[in-house]
């Protein structure tokens, strides 16, 4: 695999949530982290494609209210992943460790809010936030 600046930070990202998602918190016995893509246009899809490269993560869950593409991401994901239209379901599922945000950017604080709310890991892609203000509120929330 040819190794680009975009694939180098990807993995590292991704090695960044495994060992944080694994030293956090206790790992079933597959020792695996449990993913829920919320929201699945082409930026998410591409980073799915991406994620089932590495190792230690599995896409249990996808989320979009746009049929065609969340059947699109379940395909990536795989058959045993749970299609949802409410972005909730997933944050609610006790046995997801971590969600990859790839809804329009609008989205992005709230949706990080009620992640971490829920006590999940949260990867959002830029741009974070709309304004210094919402970042430095998911920040706030983030290290609370």
């Amino acid at each position: 695999m040819i190794c680009n600046r975009r694939t180098f930070f990807m993995a590292a990202s991704g090695l960044a949530l495994a060992a944080r998602g694994t030293a956090a918190m206790a790992q079933g016995a597959s020792n695996r982290i449990r993913i829920g893509v919320i929201g699945t246009g082409g930026r998410a899809r591409g980073l799915m494609n991406l994620l089932k490269k590495l190792p230690g993560n599995e896409m249990v869950a996808v989320c979009d209210v746009y049929e065609p593409r969340l059947l699109q991401a379940a395909e990536i994901a795989g058959p045993s992943a749970v299609k949802v239209a409410d972005y909730r379901r997933i944050l609610d599922n006790r046995e997801i460790d971590a969600v990859l945000i790839g809804a329009p950017d609008h989205w992005h604080k709230a949706m990080t809010l009620d992640a971490v709310a829920a006590g999940k890991d949260v990867y959002i892609e830029k741009p974070v936030s709309h304004s210094i203000e919402e970042g430095a509120e998911m920040v706030k929330a983030v290290e609370a």
